[in-house]
């Protein structure tokens, strides 16, 4: 990987993406993903993708530069031209962007919108109040989402997400365990438990466990260690991203949650900055964390830059 700065961009950089004409396009470019070795052209997960989108709304907005989402350039994992009338951009099955603006199309660089979690309450903040208040889901997906936060919404919710087959070489998971023991530590505040999980068995268990107190939604889960957005024998791409959309829409509506390292978790704080919650994290997790903070602070101080 480069040992170029993230937050960095050259005066060259710069004064092409501030010319009248340009259109910053923001994509996965392929350059730090292994999608290579799968034979297919981007295999990231929903989250991923909507964080660049986001940093890459935000990064052009700091230039005021006219930004779009372009998430058609090539097959991705929730791609369903079929459903769309050969629609490829899948950004545009959930959010109103509107049509392709016209001018002189400049793509993201890697580090332009890298997709880096800082878990501050002023960055959270910023890119909330630059960016995120202002996504316009359509009114299909509101409407589910809103289907989804009424089971709940009545109650006082504490919500869960439990990372569970996605990427658990990159990031370790927390031991089941620990969910139940916290779960159980906040039974007495809380009348409802919103649980997002890819992981079918896990959701199981904790049905077992805490009965009609727990909400979710009926989605396609994990049978096994495969990752849900990599399993291709799923035919509905659309579908997958809806969920897993509206569990962190979710996880954003609960009074308090218990969230982990990934980007569904993160996003929630994107949508809900003020949300309440504990960060279950490993020793590596928390090491990567205070490490990123920190450079991120230093650069807020203009003491060392990213």
């Amino acid at each position: 990987m480069s040992n170029q700065k993230k937050n960095v961009i050259s005066e060259a950089r710069k004064r092409l993406l501030t010319q009248k004409d340009v259109v910053y396009t923001v994509r996965c470019n392929g350059t730090h993903c292994d999608c290579s070795q799968f034979g297919i052209d981007c295999r990231r997960g929903f989250f991923s993708l909507w964080l660049q989108a986001v940093y890459g709304i935000y990064f052009a907005k700091k230039l005021d530069t006219t930004s779009y989402i372009d998430f058609g350039d090539k097959p991705y994992m929730y791609s369903d031209p079929a459903q769309y009338q050969g629609e490829l951009n899948f950004w545009n099955y959930y959010y109103e962007q509107g049509n392709k603006p016209e001018g002189r199309i400049i793509p993201n660089e890697q580090f332009e919108n890298y997709p880096l979690r800082i878990w501050k309450r002023n960055h959270l903040r910023k890119v909330h109040q630059s960016v995120v208040k202002n996504l316009m889901l359509n009114n299909q997906v509101k409407s589910y989402i809103e289907n989804l936060l009424s089971l709940f919404k009545e109650f006082r919710t504490l919500g869960v997400h439990i990372r569970g087959t996605d990427h658990p070489d990159e990031v370790p998971k927390v031991p089941f365990d620990r969910y139940r023991t916290i779960l159980k530590a906040h039974l007495k505040s809380y009348q409802k438990i919103f649980v997002a999980t890819d992981e079918q068995a896990l959701l199981e268990s904790l049905q077992d466990e805490f009965g009609d107190r727990l909400v979710f939604q009926s989605a396609i889960r994990a049978e096994g260690n495969q990752a849900i957005h990599t399993d291709l024998s799923i035919q509905d791409r659309y579908r997958l991203g809806l969920e897993v959309l509206a569990d962190c829409y979710a996880l954003a509506g609960c009074d308090k949650a218990i969230l982990v390292h990934s980007n569904v978790s993160y996003a929630s704080l994107l949508l809900n900055p003020e949300l309440k919650y504990n960060l279950l994290e490993t020793k590596e997790s928390l090491s990567k964390r205070l490490k990123t903070e920190l450079l991120y602070t230093l650069d807020h101080w203009g003491i060392r830059r990213m």
